[in-house]
């Protein structure tokens, strides 16, 4: 009976707990494209592009393009949208790849474009947090 009743509330405590952190808010991350990495010192950029965000994480991986990932949006921009890279547009994955690559990630809010930037043609996720 003893045992029974420890597999119960085991079962109870995994339940709370894995509904208290479905209902709890997480800040989402935001993640920008500032420049080369070859032309610039990336942490540094990322940590002077913008006042009030904390800087999460910096990157060079994607085509030795810096990213940066902030806690949230940077503000003073037009629009608070985060912008990452999804790849290279090619013949086989063009617009409506990009497009369908970033919404598969964002579903809610992404946008895949193709645009010409750092002299390569590549696939920009527009999403916001």
């Amino acid at each position: 009976m003893a045992n029974q009743s420890s597999k119960c509330f085991y079962f109870s405590t995994i339940l709370v707990l894995f509904l208290a952190g479905q209902l709890i808010q997480v800040k989402g991350e935001c993640t920008k494209i500032v420049g080369r990495c070859d032309a610039e010192d990336c942490s540094a950029h990322c940590n002077s592009y913008a006042k009030g965000v904390n800087v999460l994480g910096t990157s060079c991986s994607f085509l030795n393009l810096c990213t940066c990932t902030f806690d949230r949006p940077p503000p003073g921009e037009p629009t608070p949208t985060c912008v990452i890279g999804m790849g290279i547009c090619t013949n086989d994955c063009n617009y409506d790849c990009c497009n369908k690559k970033c919404q598969s990630r964002y579903p809610k809010t992404g946008s895949g474009t193709c645009i010409l930037a750092f002299d390569q043609d590549l696939c920009m996720c527009s999403y916001n947090r």
